[in-house]
């Protein structure tokens, strides 16, 4: 396993662990998500898209590696859950701002 910023850490963790208020308190206030072809941005909106992903998906996410590239962390992962070809793999891309992730893109 790689080492992982403790936000991104503590998001992988609090997703797996279906812990919602976990997950969203790594994130920044003003954070944004790009999922699924939607943005959001918000802490309100993030709370939302946790809840409905969780409901909906059931993810379980295992990071495979991880690595800093132009000031961002990449993450591989695996992601098995209610959908159709799970598992998948997922392309997770993290900004962080003082210690919180500012911005996540999944692809």
């Amino acid at each position: 396993m790689t080492v992982l910023e403790t936000a991104i850490d503590r998001y992988f963790f609090a997703t797996n662990a279906r812990n919602n208020t976990l997950a969203a308190e790594c994130f920044d206030p003003d954070a944004s998500i790009f999922d699924e072809g939607k943005q959001l941005t918000g802490l309100e909106s993030i709370r939302h898209w946790l809840q409905q992903t969780q409901q909906k998906y059931q993810p379980v996410v295992q990071v495979l590696a991880a690595e800093r590239a132009y000031g961002e962390v990449w993450v591989k992962a695996n992601v098995s859950g209610r959908f159709q070809g799970s598992p998948i793999q997922l392309n997770y891309v993290f900004a962080l701002q003082d210690g919180k992730i500012s911005r996540l893109m999944i692809r």
